[in-house]
């Protein structure tokens, strides 16, 4: 197993003001208890892998969270990948939903709607299964969060301009 570090950088309020800590750590690079989530993620990808830009931004949410600041001028050149790591839970909720109640007939209906999925209707699913993967790799603990060039995490921020903001305020400190 290879280990790679990622520093964590918390954010919270207090008294109306935001303040953030700082955490250094490692996380493994692949793990073992992912292999299931693997597999199911490379059944569910197609496509390619993204060519890689000056900065990256991945930004984890689960629930009705928004990720803002996409827009931002600042943001122009970067690659933002939004991940809702909830999506296979609700994805399996809309499969499941109204089914019979009988055990054959629910099967049959089951299948049927597998069947007619297309890639509108399990671009959800494969969006949570990669997020899935990528949040545990990272060791993402909680949502939201934001990971910048894969060196750095910003919990409990959706504004990307913040992140950002504090991700740069943290490089800055690094290189004192």
């Amino acid at each position: 197993m290879h280990w790679f570090p990622l520093t964590q950088i918390e954010a919270f309020l207090d008294d109306g003001e935001y303040h953030y800590s700082i955490r250094f750590g490692s996380m493994p690079a692949f793990s073992h208890d992912l292999h299931g989530l693997v597999l199911f993620g490379a059944l569910l990808l197609s496509g390619t892998v993204q060519a890689t830009v000056p900065l990256s931004i991945e930004a984890f949410t689960a629930g009705k969270s928004q990720i803002t600041g996409v827009e931002d001028e600042r943001l122009r050149v970067t690659t933002v990948t939004t991940y809702t790591v909830d999506g296979l839970e609700r994805f399996e909720s809309g499969l499941s939903e109204g089914l019979p109640q009988d055990p054959e007939a629910a099967k049959a209906e089951a299948l049927r709607r597998v069947q007619q999925l297309d890639d509108p209707r399990m671009a959800p699913a494969k969006n949570a299964a990669i997020g899935l993967a990528k949040a545990i790799q990272y060791g993402i603990d909680r949502y939201p969060a934001i990971v910048l060039n894969e060196r750095a995490v910003v919990y409990g921020v959706t504004d990307l301009v913040e992140a950002l903001k504090r991700y740069e305020a943290w490089q800055r400190e690094q290189a004192r």
